[in-house]
């Protein structure tokens, strides 16, 4: 996903002003084609899409602007047969921009492009041309922007780019590009795409592009870019290298001083090797999906610029203290490792940090309780804790500052305690579904003053009576799944919910628990919505005595009864009122 959002990132660039929508003077004298002003210096972009002939683009724009008005043409989704017989300077247009996409073109004639000096963007993207167009290039020597994205294209020699040594941002993606001369590339080159291709190396070609700024080389076939970056590029901020066979991080990337953000994801990279020490300005590191065992504790000892690390699916069981040099950091993810435990020492004196994935590990055990720190400025946003072999949190997680949102689902845990959430004034969301919880009164001791969401589904609880007091602005309760049979008058009393700054309900979810089954539920869901709440929920409840006049097959035949609060169900299949609904068999679900 980050290599597509990238890539149409920078190709958007190559087509500045295309979102205007002012109308043209000449819009109908131009018909099938359109046009609308593309700036306020008067140039406009004129657009001849889905055209049946070249012809008819020659009869709509010869001669219909003036020589002063710089235009772009896009002539794209057409079915040009006749295109090799046309030329463009017949056209009489100033073109300074020109786009011919998805128009089905394999071979270009070099008369078509000739006297287009003016022109300093070209885009033949998503077309058959199997080579590079140098004959046609040798007419475009001002060009600055060349889109070749999407073509077959498989190889560049050292002479397809010697005519347009003013290009800046050459765009090669999705091509089958296997081979690139040494010397290809113009000198003044600042973005370069070659990514989607079938290179197994760089060749050395990059090696002197000392005004790039962007290099996207990904889904290749790279083993290694060692001694392959241009580390003279003072304004390198990007290289994405994702989706190839690199076994390491290139040693030299701490000679590129301006280097922003590295993407090598889905790769095969093993260890850092310290490559990132002295990366001071690196803000974005992509390293999921490789085979990464274990980081060293000065890993990212010079990266105290990083705010956003991705390591997740690696194969990570230590961090060995490697971050806490990270002072910047605000997203962390580490889902899907091979992490057994984790301690809050970890993250000691990390002021920024947003978000931590844990999730999708083997931790067993939390450790480094937060009040025990020194630096009592560490803080996090979200801990997310959820696919573990967690059976008690042991107090590692009382007191995290800042916390607002604690994701614990799927784990083994039995008991929460006062000492898990003490100090939690600020969680708004807790999750502990999935687990096999029995009670939620020691919790309760622990008051969350800001809690809004409590999710404790599929657990194993059998009792609501204070569970809820420590909670009092609870909106929502999800106790559905559990085997409660019991839940007091005054669960919700203590509670009261408000949505921006506007009294609301409070909702308690119990589906599928046998109290619902209990002769009093409706007596009790009276009294806690007098407390400003509302049981919810349905449950299918044994066939009570002196019911079986309700079957059609006689005394013998089962009774369904479905035992519903909150919500009326579908009166065409409701046998009786109140909060007890009876179903024959036959209407069962």
């Amino acid at each position: 996903m980050i290599a597509v959002a990238l890539g149409v990132w920078l190709c958007a660039l190559a087509w500045p002003g295309a979102g205007a929508s002012v109308h043209c003077a000449l819009r109908r004298e131009i018909s099938p084609c359109t046009c609308r002003r593309e700036d306020a210096a008067g140039a406009v972009l004129v657009l001849c899409q889905r055209i049946s002939s070249y012809r008819d683009v020659a009869r709509a724009l010869t001669d219909k602007f003036s020589p002063d008005t710089k235009i772009g043409l896009d002539i794209s989704h057409s079915r040009l047969p006749d295109f090799a017989d046309h030329t463009f300077r017949d056209l009489g247009l100033s073109m300074t921009k020109l786009k011919l996409n998805f128009d089905n073109l394999s071979e270009l004639r070099e008369s078509v492009f000739t006297k287009l000096e003016l022109l300093d963007y070209l885009s033949l993207a998503d077309n058959s041309l199997a080579e590079m167009p140098r004959h046609v290039l040798r007419h475009l020597p001002h060009v600055h922007t060349l889109d070749l994205c999407r073509n077959n294209i498989t190889q560049l020699a050292e002479d397809d780019f010697k005519d347009i040594q003013e290009l800046e941002h050459l765009l090669l993606a999705d091509n089958q590009i296997a081979r690139i001369e040494k010397h290809a590339f113009p000198k003044g080159l600042k973005h370069i795409h070659l990514g989607i291709n079938k290179l197994h190396t760089l060749n050395g070609a990059l090696r002197d592009l000392d005004r790039l700024e962007w290099i996207f080389i990904n889904a290749n076939h790279l083993k290694s870019i060692e001694n392959e970056l241009p580390v003279r590029a003072k304004r390198l901020t990007l290289v994405h290298a994702a989706h190839n066979g690199l076994r390491a991080l290139p040693g030299e990337l701490w000679r590129l001083p301006a280097l922003d953000s590295l993407y090598a994801y889905d790769n095969r990279i093993s260890a850092l090797g310290g490559a990132l020490g002295d990366c001071r300005r690196l803000v974005t590191l992509s390293l999921s999906f490789n085979d990464i065992q274990e980081l060293a504790s000065d890993e990212f000892a010079g990266t105290e610029a990083l705010a956003d690390l991705d390591l997740a699916y690696n194969r990570l069981s230590a961090l060995n203290g490697s971050l806490r040099a990270l002072k910047s950091l605000r997203y962390l993810n580490l889902t899907h490792n091979a992490l057994a435990q984790f301690s809050m020492h970890e993250i000691r004196g990390l002021r920024r940090l947003y978000v931590i994935d844990l999730s999708h590990n083997k931790i067993t055990q939390l450790t480094g309780h937060i009040e025990n720190l020194v630096d009592v400025e560490t803080r996090v946003l979200e801990v997310r804790l959820d696919h573990n072999g967690l059976e008690a949190l042991g107090g590692a997680l009382g007191g995290v500052r800042g916390l607002l949102r604690l994701t614990l689902a799927h784990n083994r845990l039995r008991h929460l305690t006062p000492a898990d959430l003490a100090g939690l004034d600020e969680l708004r969301l807790l999750d502990v579904s999935y687990n096999h919880i029995i009670s939620l009164e020691d919790a309760s001791k622990a008051i969350l003053p800001r809690l809004e969401e409590l999710n404790a589904h599929h657990n194993d609880i059998v009792a609501l009576n204070e569970a809820l007091h420590g909670l009092p602005a609870l909106c929502t309760a999800d106790l559905s799944h559990n085997r409660i049979e019991t839940v007091d008058n005054e669960v919700a009393s203590k509670s009261r919910c408000t949505i921006n700054g506007v009294p609301g309900v409070l909702k308690i979810y119990l589906q599928d628990n046998p109290v619902l089954c209990e002769e009093r539920v409706f007596e009790l869901a009276a009294a806690v919505e007098r407390a400003g709440a509302r049981l919810s929920g349905d449950a299918v409840c044994a066939a009570s005595k002196g019911l079986e006049a309700l079957n059609d097959g006689g005394p013998d035949a089962p009774v369904i009864v479905v035992a519903r609060v909150g919500p009326a169900p579908d009166p065409d299949r409701t046998l009786a009122s109140g909060p007890l609904f009876y179903r024959r068999a036959r209407d069962a679900p």
